[in-house]
């Protein structure tokens, strides 16, 4: 059986499910901006999702998952999702056909498409070389586009429709200088949107903007956002803060994040739509008074932000992740994060209901990605990182991480009317004595007379298993031998929750 460090999962009354799509020990998801990695699919009547998936440390066996999560059964078709691509492998980009509903999923050369919704059957065709960082969109005439840079000219931004011959799409306007960019298609039209963010060291980062009315045949010249109306003394756009939108009435929505030059705090989310007046809104600003850690590499206490329309009644939700300036993971010294929401009934002009939609605990909730909603539910997914910060750039250990999504009933409700802010998964059994030396007891209630009990260690690997038979007393004692000093978790059946357990020999 799998396990997984779900400590604790925190969660509002009002968000409904947590449920858990599949697990990765590689907890480094994007470079720069979040690209769609979950959408929810009313041709499918479901969820997509897909995720850099390893079991190991280095990630010699990195893949892309996926899952689809099937509203007709309220079940995922996998139990952990299934490997995409045949060999190596990791994901940049994901997109759905707006009318057959069939995924694709794009690597840095590979381009996989589901044989039907949620089937998990995929065909697999080659695309040309040197792409890096690529982005697809699939629009209602059938067309694949891709928005990538190119190996060797790291400062160019390339547009290809149907794998033709591609365009610098930046030009006139300075490319990005690092993967800071977004690229998403009109599920109505077929419009498309390529939106690049320019780094120059010392001078602030500027947004540009580059639209196509017709499939990418012919192109808008490039537009450059000028800055929001922000508090900030010296604001700068965050490298990997952007993403575009194109909304039910096919309008324009760009959300991106604002610190101070040089520095993660103060942090501010910010939503732009040209049909707007004013056009730009603050969705959200974020301060701190006392800060206990850093946030770590390539992020800022608020970022990476995305936006989803509810078609039904029109409002908009952005979800964005957000730092815990106190809340800090003792073992890489960066502080933790949780996932943020804001809604707005009036096409963004102003946000409401600013909350979070996790709980501040030992994880750290990482790369949100609002899915979409469906039937007045948003779709929200995240991965729930046991050590905070990334154990790829050296900071703390590889753990197993659960990828989840959350569905939370929209529209929010308003500050003061939940009857109840909080509640908590919690385990029915105990483990003591702890510290130990030889013995420990496992004490129940137990879900089931046949239980299975597991130790592992802190990167997830099981080092002892025993079958639990019904007892009078709904305890077992459970000998230490063959496990030396450390720290471990105990997991029993199929509890939510995993017990620590310290060994002093």
């Amino acid at each position: 059986m799998l396990l997984v460090l779900l400590v604790v999962i925190l969660c509002f009354a009002q968000s409904g499910l947590v449920t858990r799509a599949g697990y990765t020990t590689y907890d480094w998801f994007f470079t720069g901006p979040v690209n769609k990695w979950c959408i929810t699919d009313t041709v499918a009547n479901g969820v997509h999702i897909y995720w850099r998936h390893s079991n190991f440390s280095p990630s010699t066996d990195l893949n892309t998952y996926y899952n689809f999560y099937n509203f007709s059964i309220h079940n995922w078709n996998w139990s952990d999702g299934i490997g995409v691509f045949p060999q190596r492998n990791m994901f940049y980009s994901i997109d759905n056909h707006p009318i057959s509903g069939c995924v694709y999923i794009m690597s840095n050369n590979t381009l996989a498409r589901d044989e039907a919704p949620g089937a998990g059957l995929f065909e697999f065709s080659s695309v040309p070389n040197n792409i890096w960082y690529p982005v697809i969109a699939v629009t209602p005439d059938n067309a694949i586009h891709c928005l990538y840079k190119n190996y060797v000219d790291g400062d160019t931004l390339l547009y290809s429709r149907n794998w033709s011959s591609p365009i610098n799409i930046n030009s006139p306007a300075p490319g990005p200088t690092f993967p800071s960019y977004n690229f998403v298609g009109s599920k109505i039209s077929n419009k498309l949107i390529a939106v690049w963010l320019r780094d120059e060291d010392s001078i602030p980062t500027r947004i540009f903007y580059r639209i196509s009315n017709n499939s990418g045949i012919t192109w808008q010249s490039p537009i450059e956002l000028p800055y929001p109306p922000t508090v900030i003394s010296s604001p700068t756009f965050n490298d990997y803060s952007l993403y575009a939108m194109f909304d039910a009435q096919d309008n324009l929505h760009i959300v991106t994040a604002i610190t101070e030059l040089g520095y993660t705090i103060p942090a501010e989310i910010w939503h732009f739509c040209p049909v707007n007046n004013p056009q730009w809104s603050l969705v959200f600003h974020y301060d701190a008074d006392t800060l206990n850690a850093p946030v770590g590499y390539n992020a800022s206490f608020a970022c990476r932000p995305l936006i989803v329309q509810n078609h039904r009644d029109n409002y908009l939700y952005v979800t964005w992740e957000q730092f815990d300036s106190l809340n800090y993971e003792p073992i890489s010294f960066v502080v933790r994060a949780d996932v943020m929401v804001a809604e707005s009934p009036n096409n963004g002009l102003t946000w409401q209901n600013q909350r979070p939609i996790t709980t501040p605990n030992t994880t750290s909730k990482r790369f949100p990605c609002a899915a979409g909603v469906d039937h007045d539910t948003l779709t929200v997914a995240y991965l729930i990182d046991s050590i905070a910060g990334f154990e790829y750039y050296w900071q703390g250990r590889a753990t197993y991480n659960p990828v989840v999504i959350q569905r939370i009933k929209v529209p929010l409700p308003v500050a003061g009317e939940q009857e109840k802010t909080a509640i908590s998964i919690k385990s029915n059994f105990q483990v003591y004595p702890n510290p130990v030396k030889t013995f420990f007891t496992v004490r129940g209630p137990f879900s089931t007379d046949r239980s299975e009990i597991e130790i592992f260690d802190i990167t997830g690997k099981v080092v002892k298993e025993i079958l639990r038979f019904a007892q009078n007393d709904n305890t077992m004692r459970i000998p230490l031998d063959g496990i030396k000093n450390g720290v471990y978790f105990v997991q029993v059946g199929d509890e939510l929750i995993s017990k620590k357990l310290i060994v002093t020999k």
